[in-house]
Parts: C-alpha cells; structure tokens; sequence
C-alpha cells in the first residue's frame, strides 16, 4: 500500500470553503493529512467540512485581513492537534475593472485580502512551524502576472499577487535556517464559478477586451486538479522543494467566461 509523506501532517488551507482552496483539501485529506481550513463565512465552512465526514478535518473561521484574528486561528489549530506542519496561503479576491474605474475600497479589499492576507499568514505560522521542527509554506500566485491573456482588467489584482511574488523570495532566504521550505506556487485560470461575483458590467467590459486579445486562449481546468499539484507540494523528501511551480492548461480553447462553461 503507498504511503504518503503527507500523512498525519497538520497542514492548513486558507480559502478553503470553495475552489482551490476546497479542492487541495479534499486531496490532502484523501492522503491521510490533518487539514485546518480556513475561511471568512463559518456556516459554509462547516457545512463544508460536515460534508467531508472527516475527523482529520477541522473548521477554523477567520478573515485573513484580521492580523490578531489570524493569530488567534493558528493558535486553534496548534492547541487541537499540537503541531503545525504546514501551510497553504490560497485566499485570493479577484475584481475585474479598468484600473482608472476602481473605487478604493475594492482597491484596498483586494491588496489587504491577496496579498496582506498571506503577509499575516505566513507570520502567524513561522513560531508554530519552528517549534514543530520545520515544515512548509506554499504561496498561492496567479500566472496573470507573466501571462496577460488569463483575462483582462486584472491590473490591481495582477499587482497584489506579483506582490506574494516578490514576498514569498524573501521570505524563503529569512526562514531557511529555521528548516521551513517556502514554495511560490502559481495557479493559471481555474473554473470555479468566480466570474459570477464580479460586477456584471465591469466583467462584460472585461471580457469584451479580453476577446480583442484574440478568440482563444490556454484553456483553464479545475480546482481537483490544482488541489493534487498543490498536495504534491508535501511529498517532496525531507529538506528538498520546490521553490516555484507553474500549473496551468495546454491548451488551445475558445474564450469563454467561467460561467458560460460546462465544466
């Protein structure tokens, strides 16, 4: 019978109610792992984590952008299963809109939630990991930063994960020593229903400028997907990662938005 590598460890998932977040739960669960996922709204997450009937699964409510709050959560999860093996930073808020038209609120929403949100995480995690022994942290990105036909109006969000970007490097070399690996793991497009909580006139705007760009695209695929690359993330050898990984689709598909799709 395979063993994971993966198992037993308490590994946590920020944005885990939904998406990514859900999908590289289910996985990491599948694989014997003890997960901790991490959300804003309580009653979807325990309605999520009812429905995964796992004892290895545990629903910790929290908003990211809530620096104490973050701190509080980490401190749940060492105090339930007294050990912290490993982190997923998944949170993510995406806003399609020409930079000029952005309100600052939904500026600052998503610089605090994208990038602010895994600056607190990251933070709340290093003294539990040290005190385990070591672990890993995975920094989830966006290849809208190096590909600009992912979509369009992307620009502040494109911006905040750039941000992790430059984040994750420097942390990498500050927590070496401390036997913590830091992975920058970038997502290509994913259906996950998410275009539906844009602003419908903004997204049409979007999506009208993302078709001059051209009728196709590299294709997008689904949240179980990415939740096996990211699980795989875990099952690296002792001391060995990978400091930067890149899933995406190959192929050559018509522009469609998320919810125009059979997927």
């Amino acid at each position: 019978m395979h063993r994971w590598r993966v198992t037993d460890q308490v590994i946590v998932v920020t944005g885990a109610s939904m998406g990514i977040g859900l999908g590289t739960a289910r996985c990491l669960l599948a694989r014997g792992a003890r997960v901790a996922l991490m959300a804003r709204d309580e009653a979807r997450l325990q309605g999520v984590v009812d429905a995964l009937g796992s004892a290895n699964a545990l629903a910790v409510a929290v908003d990211v952008c809530d620096r104490s709050a973050v701190a509080a959560a980490f401190e749940r999860v060492n105090a339930h299963w007294g050990r912290l093996d490993g982190v997923i930073n998944n949170v993510g808020l995406n806003c399609a809109r020409r930079i000029e038209m952005m309100p600052e609120a939904e500026v600052r929403k998503v610089l605090e939630c994208n990038f602010l949100g895994t600056v607190f995480a990251c933070q709340a995690s290093i003294p539990w990991l040290r005190a385990s022994g070591g672990g890993r942290i995975v920094n989830v990105s966006s290849s809208s930063v190096r590909d600009m036909n992912e979509f369009a109006h992307l620009g502040i969000y494109s911006a905040s994960k750039a941000a992790v970007e430059q984040f994750t490097r420097e942390l990498r070399e500050e927590v070496r020593g401390d036997n913590i690996l830091v992975t920058l793991f970038s997502s290509g497009s994913v259906f996950t229903g998410s275009v539906s909580n844009l602003d419908p006139a903004a997204a049409g705007e979007a999506y009208a400028a993302w078709l001059e760009r051209g009728s196709y695209y590299g294709g997008s695929t689904t949240p179980e997907v990415m939740g096996e690359a990211l699980a795989q993330c875990f099952e690296f050898p002792p001391g060995v990662g990978a400091e930067f990984i890149e899933v995406r689709s190959g192929l050559r598909e018509r522009k469609l938005m998320d919810t125009e799709s059979s997927r």
